[in-house]
């Protein structure tokens, strides 16, 4: 039996989404007692040296932010072999990396989010305090991982919480809100949003209600119907300012 603390993984590189990343690493890890590493893919032309200064430089803002020094990892290779043998229990990486294209997610994003058995968290550019959280599911009982995690686990106890139930058109509502109430028991109210497509449910209910961050199944996600995980379209679910959290 192990006896280590879980670990959160932040994934960083030399792009401006590097410090929200090991922020938002170091908000995860807080909330549930985990350590977090600082993980760094060392990168074309960039130099040992360049690349430990780097992760140096990122715990040295976490530690002047309050946090708790990280753990720092330097490896060669691949993003995507680097993500999947992490040893994490929650996995961050930026919604972009290197590469800042307006319309498209970072070209890891889809791989590691398709390959890590853990949840991964897509952080925004700059971390803001999270203060209200989205949870977004179609209730379907057999896909309700999102539900199960805002309702259990105790790093949501103290935010806000707020629930879409994706209803698309010809369904009836009534069945789904009452299966997400039945899981959030009393800690939010559950609002069928009627959509097409699971972005836009999302856009429409941040219209009325900003959130700090969105929280979101696998299996709803990658759905016939869910949102393509490269492209950035207006009024989708990558467009929010908000970080997700795919679990």
């Amino acid at each position: 039996m192990s006896l280590s603390r879980p670990r959160v993984t932040a994934l960083v590189d030399g792009s401006n989404y590097a410090s929200s990343v090991a922020e938002h690493g170091a908000f995860l890890a807080g909330r549930s007692g985990a350590r977090l590493q600082l993980r760094h893919v060392r990168e074309d032309g960039q130099s040992p040296q360049a690349a430990r200064r780097l992760l140096e430089e990122l715990a040295e803002r976490l530690v002047d932010l309050g946090a708790p020094r990280p753990d720092l990892s330097l490896v060669e290779g691949g993003v995507l072999d680097a993500a999947v043998g992490a040893d994490a229990e929650v996995l961050v990486m930026g919604k972009r990396g290197m590469v800042d294209a307006r319309d498209a997610l970072g070209r890891h994003v889809a791989p590691i989010v398709r390959a890590a058995g853990v949840p991964v968290c897509l952080a925004s550019q700059v971390f803001l305090p999270v203060h209200r959280v989205l949870t977004v599911t179609d209730a379907d009982p057999a896909r309700r991982v999102a539900l199960d995690l805002v309702s259990t686990h105790a790093g949501f106890d103290d935010v806000e919480l707020d629930c879409v139930v994706v209803s698309r058109p010809g369904e009836t509502p009534e069945e789904k809100l009452a299966i997400a109430r039945q899981a959030l028991e009393g800690r939010a109210q559950a609002f069928a949003i009627h959509a097409e497509r699971l972005g836009e449910a999302v856009w429409r209910y941040l219209a009325e209600r900003p959130t700090d961050l969105i929280v979101i199944s696998r299996a709803v996600l990658l759905g016939a119907e869910g949102p393509d995980l490269r492209v950035v379209r207006p009024g989708g679910l990558w467009s929010a300012r908000a970080s997700v959290l795919i679990c």
